[in-house]
């Protein structure tokens, strides 16, 4: 047993003292309006859609998910969770989006209690998860982020929260042939596409070319989503379905580390999409690249380096997984959105989702692999399920204060968190089995930042950049007011 000890911060208010209990604003939430886009339809078998829910919450939790514009066919699902547990929901594949097209395929969840969910595509041979985002996240501008080249088609999808949702979709320019075929009508690079949407429809567009950058606006929240039906990544054959939601383009960053993917030596590829012009992005120590609005970038880093990336204006930046290319390096393609380190939190309750052939036994189950990223000096604090995260080797990552490392995970629900909320980091879950993998963010922060600003009142701990200066939470422990006192906590 080890003791630990932490300063915590806490305010006095009128003689009184008062701690931290604003729940800054992240991946966790009441309600989500969620959709799947279409994922390649190989063999007999049909895969239903899945919703994977878990909850960090100490009571019970009732969750009930639904398809609110659809009756034929129809999901009504109400469950209980408490912490620890996880509950997989199986949606009827025909909720999967098909073509450019519109629909009413939006899944609604709604719980009273605060839970955090996970959206699986699966198909024969084909998967990938995406971290859902609730609604009070949701925003209205968005860039759509794709791999090219594409092996069939890069996709996006959108899910309207409100009717009379005004929707501007700029397709890009300078990313070749984005030819798309919508509502009987032909689009090309640079065109606007324009359509008015009402609560619980969905939207998918699909390119045989490259969409990321197609800039999304509405005058409502909607909640965004890109990818790729199938594809091949690199070298390999191995194609996979790629998906992620997205986040809306003020809660971007200028600051983000990268992590290998665990037992690789074929590298990854990375992504970067700019929201304004003139925008330097730096791979410390390695490259430079400029790019303008919508302006995208595609580059690769070898698989032993972390890397610190920092940009002089907002960026959305993603990681690519590639093919399987040698026997011995089990893995297919999957897409991870990267966590900006200004998003970075300091609790995450997650699930590993299921293979799709738990026929095949459990030699065939995923291996799920967690990478860390947070600050050197936060190593010690850091907990896996309550108690000391596991002994790992850690990286220093150049440039930077911060280091990487990886641990491999059992199969189902998880939490990693801090002691000291102060101490925020990232979290990645990469899991391959036998032709099937997934990647995704198992959570983050979404507070709005670089954006037009108004200076408030400061609250601890509720992850609004109150001060205007591009930083949520710094102003926890203000030097001007507060006492400081030392807790021990016990470490099993």
């Amino acid at each position: 047993m080890k003791v630990l000890e932490l300063i915590v911060c806490f305010v006095g208010i009128v003689g009184s003292v008062s701690a931290i209990t604003t729940t800054p604003p992240d991946n966790k939430g009441t309600e989500f309006v969620l959709m799947f886009m279409e994922n390649q339809h190989l063999g007999q078998q049909d895969f239903p859609l899945e919703l994977y829910c878990v909850t960090q919450e100490k009571k019970s939790v009732n969750v009930h998910v639904t398809s609110p514009k659809s009756s034929f066919p129809q999901v009504n699902q109400s469950f209980t969770i408490t912490d620890g547990q996880v509950h997989k929901t199986l949606v009827d594949s025909a909720f999967r989006m098909t073509g450019s097209s519109i629909s009413s395929k939006a899944i609604r969840i709604q719980a009273d209690g605060e839970i955090a969910c996970y959206g699986a595509n699966k198909e024969t041979l084909s998967n990938d998860v995406y971290l859902g985002l609730p609604v009070d996240t949701l925003g209205t501008d968005y860039y759509a982020m794709t791999y090219s080249p594409a092996s069939i088609k890069s996709e996006l999808g959108i899910a309207c929260t409100d009717d009379f949702t005004t929707v501007k979709i700029t397709l890009p320019a300078g990313n070749g042939n984005v030819d798309v075929t919508f509502e009987g009508k032909t689009y090309h690079s640079g065109d606007v596409i324009n359509v008015q949407l009402h609560k619980y429809d969905t939207l998918q567009l699909q390119i045989t070319g490259d969409l990321t950058g197609t800039h999304i606006e509405t005058n409502k929240p909607v909640a965004a989503f890109s990818g790729n039906l199938r594809t091949n990544i690199g070298k390999g054959p191995f194609a996979d379905h790629l998906v992620e939601q997205l986040l809306p383009s003020d809660r971007w960053g200028k600051k983000f580390v990268t992590a290998p993917i665990p037992r690789r030596t074929v590298g990854d590829v990375f992504k970067v999409v700019a929201r304004e012009d003139n925008t330097v992005i730096n791979v410390t120590g390695k490259l430079l690249f400029h790019l303008n609005k919508g302006g995208l970038v595609t580059f690769e880093l070898p698989s032993d380096h972390y890397n610190y990336i920092v940009s002089s204006k907002p960026v959305m930046m993603a990681q690519f997984v590639k093919s399987q290319q040698l026997a011995t390096e089990s893995a297919d393609p999957s897409m991870m959105i990267i966590t900006p380190c200004e998003q970075f939190g300091s609790d995450y309750t997650f699930s590993s989702p299921e293979y799709s052939h738990p026929e095949y036994g459990p030699t065939f189950r995923y291996k799920n692999e967690l990478m860390i990223v947070l600050k050197k000096s936060d190593i010690l604090g850091l907990l896996l399920n309550g108690k000391m995260f596991p002994q790992t080797t850690w990286t220093d990552i150049p440039y930077s204060n911060m280091v990487g490392s990886y641990i491999t995970l059992s199969h189902g629900a998880h939490k990693v968190h801090h002691l000291n909320p102060l101490a925020t980091f990232a979290g990645y879950l990469y899991g391959h089995a036998y032709h099937e993998s997934y990647g995704f963010p198992v959570g983050m922060r979404t507070a709005v930042i670089y954006s037009n600003c108004t200076p408030t009142v400061s609250v601890p701990g509720d992850g609004i950049d109150n001060d205007c200066d591009n930083t949520i939470d710094e102003e926890i422990c203000p030097d001007n007011i507060g006492e400081l006192f030392p807790l021990s906590f016990k470490i099993e």
